[in-house]
C-alpha cells in the first residue's frame, strides 16, 4: 500500500518539476549495438552535437527513469550520452556482489568504443556500487595505453554517492575499502547525498581516492538519500535533479582541465573479498565497540535517553522507510514485542536522517508498535558503525552486545524468541 502511494506521489512530483523533464525531439534517444571484447552490446544512446560524451554506467538496481529523464535534458545541453547496463549485457544476476566482482574490461573497451564513434571527450558516469567497476576501467584504460598522445580523450569519472567497500563487514566493524579507491589518479567530480547512508563514510572515502592522486570536487547535495531511487520523494532530491543536468555541464569542463595521468597509479595487492552477504538469522556480535548512550528525540518530539542497559534485554533497530527490507520486517518486530510483553525487555527502533513529518506519514500506513527515535543527520548511525539497513544490535542485560544482524530476519521466530529468551536475567 505505501508503496504505491509513493509511485502516485513520485510521478506527481516529477510533472511539477518545471523545465527539467521537456524534451525536443531532436535529441531522442535510441538504442545502439557495439561489439564489445566479442560480445554485443546494447545501449541507450541520448545523442548530441557538443564536444563531449558521458558514458552512463547503471548500476541495474529498479528504474532508470529518473536517470534517462536526466540524460536527455544533458543531449539538449549538447552532451552526448551512453547509458549501458553491464550486467544486464553479460547476462549477469543483478546483485551489490555482481558489480563488485565485475573487473571493468567492458567498460574500459566501451571508453575507447565510445571515443571512435563520437570522436569525443569522454566522461565516465555512474552511481552508488557502480563505482568500482568504472575505476577498475578507467585504470584499465591507462594500463591498455589508449591514452598515449598528448589529445588523451578521457576526462575522468562524475560519481554519485559512490560505494567503495569491496565487502561489508560484520555489524559493529568498519567498512573494508577496495584496494581500486587507493590506485585512482584520474580527475573525480563526487556528488554526495547528505541522507544517504554512506554520507558518515566520505571523509575515509576522500582519503582513500586522493591516496593514489585523484584529484577531486566535491559537491553535498543537502537532503537527498538516493538521487535516482523511485523512493525518494523528498523536495530536495526534485530540487537536485532538476538541477542535476546543468550541475553536470558545468562539471565536464572542470574535469577536462585536469589531464588524466597517463600511468596507472599502483595498486595494493588484491585479496579476495568475503563475499559477506546479508545476515539470515541472529549473529554472534564480533565488534570491539560497546552499546553508545542515546539521547534522541522521539518523532513525537519528546527526549529520550539511555544511559544504561543493564538488567534487561535491548533490542535497539535501524531502519529507514525508504528501505524495502526495512518496512518488510516491522510487522515481526511487532509481533516479537508483544512476544516478549512482561518480561525485562525493551525493543527501541532509530529512524535513518528522515525528517519526522515523513516519518510520521509513512506510520500512517503502516503500524508501528515500539518508540521511533530520530536520527536527523545520520550522525548517531555512524557512531554505531552501521553501513547498511535495518541493522540491528541485541544487548544483554550485562550491557554487552551479544548479537548483530546486518539485514531483515524473521525476529518472531521461535528460534530468535529463544535466543532472545536466553538472554534475559536468571535464564541459564
Amino acid at each position: 500500500m505505501q508503496h504505491r502511494l509513493r509511485r502516485i506521489i513520485y510521478a506527481l512530483a516529477l510533472v511539477a518539476i518545471p523545465g527539467l523533464f521537456c524534451i525536443n525531439s531532436a535529441h531522442a534517444d535510441n538504442s545502439l549495438s557495439v561489439e564489445i571484447l566479442d560480445e554485443e552490446f546494447s545501449l541507450t544512446r541520448f545523442t548530441a552535437d557538443g564536444e563531449h560524451l558521458v558514458l552512463w554506467v547503471t548500476p541495474g538496481f529498479g528504474s532508470e527513469v529518473r536517470a534517462h529523464k536526466v540524460a536527455r535534458s544533458l543531449a539538449q545541453k549538447g552532451i552526448e550520452v551512453w547509458s549501458v547496463n553491464v550486467l544486464e549485457n553479460l547476462f549477469i544476476p543483478v546483485s551489490v556482489n555482481s558489480l563488485r566482482s565485475l573487473d571493468g574490461r567492458y567498460i574500459s573497451a566501451l571508453i575507447s568504443e565510445a571515443h571512435r564513434q563520437s570522436g569525443k571527450q569522454v566522461t565516465l558516469m555512474t552511481r552508488s556500487y557502480g563505482a568500482l567497476p568504472v575505476l577498475r576501467a578507467a585504470r584499465l584504460w591507462q594500463m591498455q595505453g589508449e591514452n598515449d598522445n598528448p589529445s588523451s580523450y578521457l576526462s575522468g569519472a562524475i560519481l554519485i554517492s559512490p560505494e567503495l567497500y569491496s565487502e561489508i563487514p560484520p555489524l559493529g566493524q568498519p567498512p573494508v575499502y577496495d584496494p581500486v579507491a587507493s590506485a585512482t589518479n584520474i580527475p573525480i567530480m563526487l556528488y554526495q547525498g547528505d541522507k544517504r547512508g554512506n554520507r558518515w563514510q566520505l571523509d575515509t572515502t576522500l582519503e582513500k581516492l586522493q591516496a593514489g592522486g585523484a584529484p577531486v570536487h566535491l559537491k553535498i547535495m543537502p537532503g537527498v538519500t538516493g538521487l535516482f531511487y523511485e523512493e525518494d520523494i523528498a523536495s530536495e532530491t526534485f530540487d537536485m535533479l532538476r538541477k542535476m543536468p546543468a550541475e553536470i555541464a558545468r562539471s565536464l569542463p572542470i574535469l577536462a582541465k585536469t589531464p588524466t595521468p597517463v600511468t596507472a597509479a599502483p595498486i595494493a595487492d588484491i585479496q579476495q573479498p568475503l563475499q559477506k552477504n546479508l545476515d539470515l538469522s541472529l549473529q554472534p556480535f564480533k565488534g570491539q565497540m560497546s552499546p553508545l548512550a542515546i539521547d534522541l528525540m522521539s518523532v513525537n518530539g519528546k527526549p529520550f535517553k539511555r544511559k544504561s542497559y543493564d538488567g534487561k534485554v535491548t533490542v535497539i533497530n535501524f531502519w529507514a522507510s525508504w528501505c524495502g527490507p526495512c518496512v518488510e520486517e516491522i510487522p515481526a518486530l511487532n509481533r516479537l514485542r508483544q512476544s516478549m510483553l512482561g518480561k525485562p525487555f525493551e525493543l527501541i527502533s532509530i529512524n535513518y536522517a528522515e525528517k519526522p513529518e515523513q516519518i510520521l506519514e509513512f506510520m500512517q500506513m503502516v503500524d508501528v508498535d515500539f518508540p521511533v527515535l530520530v536520527d536527523l543527520d545520520g550522525q548517531f548511525s555512524s557512531n554505531w558503525n552501521v553501513l547498511v539497513y535495518p541493522a540491528t544490535f541485541v544487548i544483554g542485560p550485562d550491557s554487552r552486545i551479544a548479537y548483530g544482524v546486518n539485514g531483515a530476519i524473521e525476529w518472531d521466530s521461535p528460534d530468535v524468541i529463544n535466543q532472545l529468551n536466553a538472554l534475559l536475567p536468571g535464564a541459564q
